[in-house]
């Protein structure tokens, strides 16, 4: 029996258990690329509002920041792989570490890795699978971004190389996942590991692009994105992002030699020999377990938060010059208008991104019930109510402390230009849009205690949100549609004056939901 005898078994069988989820990635970011395509070729329709555009734009720190340094701003094609970047790079990125990590070291962490190796199994079979099937869904997902903007109407050339840039971006963090996945003994590390560096290398291709320095070489974003796609197209670039995750993917398979199965290289530390009293409440088992998903949202989004406001005074010039894009994002009046109206969309944009780790964070009582951990527990004296409450507790602080550190870091960026003046709106716009943030998180319980086989659809909620947030406007998405989302309920505040009555009856449904689903949790049996 060779190292690899099985692959082609393994193959089919993780396109069989990902036959729900890998087309969801698939369409939701080629969906997405499609939309966005249609909105901006019907916006910029005129050669003045293209050279606006590129004028604007192109010379501007927060388009930089935002999208990185694109070129060919002065023709429909490049506005629309500007506008788009933002999406496809991060969904390629995430898309490809999600999918390697839950079928290797999740897989290893559940001990079903271990059922399949007692087969007719090579050692490096299953990791060697995986490779293929993120390969291929890489290169999968580069070609339908390809075709999506061939229907636009974009050049033939330049979409190829766009989707080309995206297919080669998946296959490198693919591989940084697949390394990750060696160096830690659980799938929430690996994540961890991979969400850094896509996070970090998303940070340094935003800054080297908004400073125009050499940091933007640094990072497999700027790789990408220096094919400059409908522009020279450096086609000689993909072959410097292959190498670059084939020499990752090498590491990975040298270092799955180097460890047990079932084990990572770092190992955990063991743990006190009595555990503190917290520890034994189901809200400090809770915090305790999401300790790190908690401080990687918070420290992520303070970061983006502070950049944000830090920037803020730079928009009023560049919406000036472009008032194609402040028609956009429904933005326009004196400058403290234009700056309240662009804090009111940062809000939002942070808020819908927020309610990520509460989905996420939710979520951990199915895992835990998959793990059978859940079913040890509650063989306790510990009882469903209490188990539950002190999960959602822990989501609920987590949400609330995200918030504040949101707020508080949008304070801190803005004092590095400006003055205190508007401290007090910047920490409660971000504030406001809690009630949201925990409706969210309680519509996603709701479905994990009646539909718990569905849960991976709470997802679904979640890019909703996102797009009715970041797009409706220019998707003109019908109000009926919009008024689903709760983050379109609250006042875009501080464009628009602060009422409390659209937080409270959304705290109030979110009450509602959770009630509705401790319900249902205490109805059903555990695992099921």
């Amino acid at each position: 029996m060779g190292s690899l005898t099985g692959t082609g078994h393994l193959v089919r069988l993780i396109l069989r258990r990902d036959r729900f989820r890998l087309p969801v990635w698939l369409l939701a970011i080629t969906g997405l690329t499609a939309f966005s395509g249609a909105a901006v070729r019907s916006t910029y329709d005129s050669p003045e509002s293209l050279a606006s555009y590129a004028r604007t734009v192109g010379d501007s720190a927060v388009g930089r920041l935002n999208s990185g340094h694109q070129v060919a701003l002065d023709t429909i094609d490049g506005i629309v792989a500007n506008e788009i970047t933002i999406v496809t790079n991060v969904g390629v990125a995430l898309m490809a570490m999600f999918l390697v990590v839950r079928h290797t070291r999740a897989e290893e962490e559940s001990g079903r890795a271990e059922l399949v190796r007692a087969g007719v199994v090579g050692r490096h079979a299953a990791p060697f699978a995986v490779g293929l099937v993120a390969i291929g869904a890489a290169i999968l997902l580069g070609a339908l971004i390809t075709g999506v903007l061939l229907a636009v109407g974009l050049d033939p050339a330049g979409s190829v190389a766009f989707g080309a840039a995206h297919a080669t971006l998946g296959l490198f963090f693919a591989a940084v996942a697949a390394a990750a996945s060696q160096i830690t003994y659980g799938a929430r590390g690996a994540l961890g590991i991979a969400g850094g560096v896509v996070g970090v290398t998303y940070i340094v291709r935003s800054l080297g692009a908004m400073g125009e320095n050499a940091l933007y070489w640094v990072s497999p974003f700027g790789w990408a994105q220096g094919v400059d796609a409908f522009g020279d197209e450096r086609w000689w670039l993909l072959a410097v992002v292959v190498g670059a995750a084939a020499v990752v993917f090498g590491l990975a398979a040298w270092l799955v030699t180097q460890r047990d199965a079932g084990a990572g290289l770092v190992q955990p530390r063991p743990g006190r020999p009595h555990a503190s009293r917290a520890l034994g409440t189901p809200f400090g088992l809770g915090l305790r377990l999401q300790r790190g998903l908690l401080l990687g949202w918070l420290v992520g989004l303070a970061a983006l938060a502070a950049v944000y406001a830090a920037v803020v005074p730079l928009v009023p010039d560049l919406l000036e010059g472009n008032p194609e894009m402040a028609e956009m994002l429904q933005i326009s009046g004196t400058e403290d208008m234009v700056i309240d109206q662009f804090l009111a969309y940062i809000n939002v944009t942070l808020g819908v991104i927020g309610c990520v780790f509460g989905v996420a964070s939710v979520l951990r009582l199915r895992t835990e019930e998959e793990g059978d951990r859940a079913e040890a527990l509650l063989a306790t004296r510990l009882s469903r109510r209490r188990w539950i409450w002190g999960s959602l507790g822990v989501t609920s602080l987590g949400l609330g402390v995200i918030a504040l550190g949101m707020g508080v870091a949008m304070v801190v960026g803005y004092l590095g230009v400006e003055d205190a003046s508007r401290s007090g709106s910047l920490l409660a716009g971000v504030l406001a849009q809690l009630p949201a943030m925990l409706l969210v998180a309680a519509v996603a319980f709701l479905v994990v205690a009646w539909l718990p086989r569905f849960a991976i659809w709470v997802w679904a909620i979640v890019a909703f949100v996102m797009v009715e947030a970041m797009l409706g406007d220019s998707l003109r998405l019908p109000e009926a549609v919009r008024s689903a989302s709760p983050y379109f309920h609250l006042p875009l505040y501080p464009s628009e004056a602060w009422t409390p009555l659209p937080g409270l009856v959304l705290l109030g449904l979110g009450a509602a939901a959770t009630a509705v689903g401790l319900t249902g949790y205490q109805r059903r049996d555990i695992g099921r």
